[in-house]
Parts: C-alpha cells; sequence; structure tokens
C-alpha cells in the first residue's frame, strides 16, 4: 500500500474565526499540526505517496510539507528543531488533487483515486480524526497487515454507546479473529432499531482497487452527497471488507469539533509535558 487519499477539502465552519485564514488540519497538537500526525501515520504503515484532496484556501497544507520558508534563519535554529522542520520537505511525495465544491466523502476520495495507479490498493484517512496508540503498532499498521493477510479491504472499527449509533456509519458482522470482523453489513447513520451493533466506523479505510470504479458511478445518497459508505455496500455486495476493532490502548479524538481538539491536546499534553497532570489539576482545584 504505497498510497493514502486525505479528503482535506471542509471549510471547519465550526472553528470560525480561527478558520478564517488556517486550514483546520494545521491547527497545532502541540508542536504538530493535525495533518501531520496523519501522513506520519501514513508512513509508518508503508505509504511513499500522499494525496491530498483539497478545495480553495487549503494551499498551506502543501506548504507545510515542502522545504522551509526562507523567513527562518535555518543556523539560528536549535539542532532539535532544525532537524523536525528540514525533514518535513523529504518525508513523503505529496500530489495535490482538487474539489472545487463538497460534493460528500465519497466524491472526494473518488477525486482522490485519479492519481493512484489502477491496479493499487490504497489508504483513505480522514484528517479530523486523530488516533493515538499506546500499542506497538498503529491502527494502519495493523490494517495493512489484515489487507496484506488476507488480500481485501479492512476498515477501522470502535464501539460507540447505542444512543450515538445514530451519529456513525455501523457494520455487522461475525467475528473472524481475535479484533477482527468479518462484514456482513453495513448502515449509514441507522435509525433507532435498525440495528444491534455497536461497531463504528472510524475514519481509517484500506481499500482494493474496485472501489475507485464504483466510485465513478455510485449516486448520491443521504445529504444529496455521495456517499463513501453506498460505495462501501456495493463493494461489500462484490467483495470481502473485514473490519479491525481498535482496542482500549488506542485513543481517538475527533479534532472536527472544539471538545476533542481540546482533548487531544490535552492527552498529547499528559504524554509529553512534564507534571502537566498536576499543573491541570491545579488549575481545575482554583
Amino acid at each position: 500500500m504505497k498510497y493514502s487519499v486525505i479528503p482535506a477539502a471542509g471549510l471547519a465552519t465550526r472553528f470560525l474565526p480561527a478558520s478564517k485564514c488556517i486550514p483546520k488540519e494545521l491547527f497545532p497538537v502541540l508542536d504538530k499540526p493535525v495533518i501531520q500526525y496523519i501522513v506520519e501515520e501514513s508512513i509508518e504503515a508503508g505509504a511513499t505517496n500522499v494525496v491530498f484532496v483539497s478545495g480553495n484556501g487549503k494551499e498551506a497544507i502543501l506548504d507545510h510539507f515542502d522545504k522551509i520558508n526562507p523567513k527562518f534563519s535555518v543556523g539560528k535554529l536549535k539542532d532539535s528543531v532544525r532537524e523536525k522542520v528540514e525533514t518535513l520537505d523529504d518525508m513523503i511525495e505529496v500530489i495535490s488533487v482538487r474539489q472545487k465544491s463538497p460534493q460528500g466523502l465519497g466524491h472526494a476520495v473518488m477525486k482522490g483515486t485519479f492519481v493512484v495507479p489502477h491496479e493499487e490498493s490504497f489508504a483513505v484517512m480522514l484528517p479530523d480524526m486523530l488516533i493515538f496508540s499506546e500499542g506497538e503498532r498503529s491502527v494502519m499498521q495493523e490494517m495493512t497487515a489484515l489487507h496484506e493477510k488476507y488480500g481485501c479491504s479492512v476498515i477501522a472499527l470502535m464501539e460507540v454507546p447505542a444512543e450515538t449509533r445514530g451519529m456513525y456509519g455501523i457494520a455487522e458482522g461475525k467475528t473472524l479473529e481475535n479484533g477482527v470482523v468479518d462484514i456482513k453489513k453495513l448502515i449509514e447513520k441507522p435509525t433507532e432499531g435498525e440495528t444491534e451493533s455497536n461497531l463504528a466506523i472510524l475514519g481509517r479505510y484500506i481499500f482494493t482497487p474496485r472501489i475507485a470504479e464504483i466510485l465513478r458511478t455510485v449516486k448520491p445518497g443521504r445529504g444529496g452527497e455521495i456517499q463513501l459508505t453506498d460505495a462501501m455496500v456495493n463493494l461489500l455486495a462484490e467483495e470481502r471488507i473485514l473490519g479491525y476493532v481498535i482496542d482500549s490502548k488506542t485513543h481517538v479524538f475527533d479534532t472536527g469539533n472544539m471538545e476533542g481538539f481540546a482533548l487531544a491536546n490535552a492527552y498529547a499534553a499528559l504524554c509529553r509535558v512534564p507534571d502537566f497532570d498536576k499543573k491541570i489539576a491545579e488549575l481545575i482545584k482554583r
């Protein structure tokens, strides 16, 4: 799996005025923008090319992965800082595709497939879903291993409370091995009583090449947009799809909303800032 498609065309109206000029994908979680965490996760899983599907005003995302801005006097930077910024331009091969108008996640992924070789499987990674794993391998690394073992599409799943099922795409299936589900049915934002499953689609996918052909023919669905889940339903009718259920050592933050973004920063600070837990506890006492 050499290619990862990252849809990054959202307008981030929930973050206005902060997102007026700065793409939300570049909002920092501590010292790195959200999008860099996603790209690093992609590289760990073996990708060498990232396809950003972006829109108007998102050019700064590409600049971030280019050579360092001349305004910085590299010689005056600390060695540790200089090393971080100088490796960005060598981190991965970046390809940009423009989505001129928001027509759904399926449409964004379809646009990205135009530059992926027809015979190759590829990943799709949603930049709003920031995933930290305390295990030996990341979620994408685990999914890549499953894809190589079984030769089929793999999607990440997480358990959610029953009352929140209607907020997600939900997968039904049978356990194949520990933490792996053989998916039998996919439902986009089910209504009450429509499913008993609590396995929600997480925002990490590895697809076989067939999904690209399906996306070109799938009709607009919920909200008049081209839904990725609808294309996956069609794919499931032809091919096997496995679900990788994340474990308790994996922490997921939806940085597309303020609560998730704040929690992601708090978690990163707990991991990296000395005595942060004690300092935040003192603030809470006040």
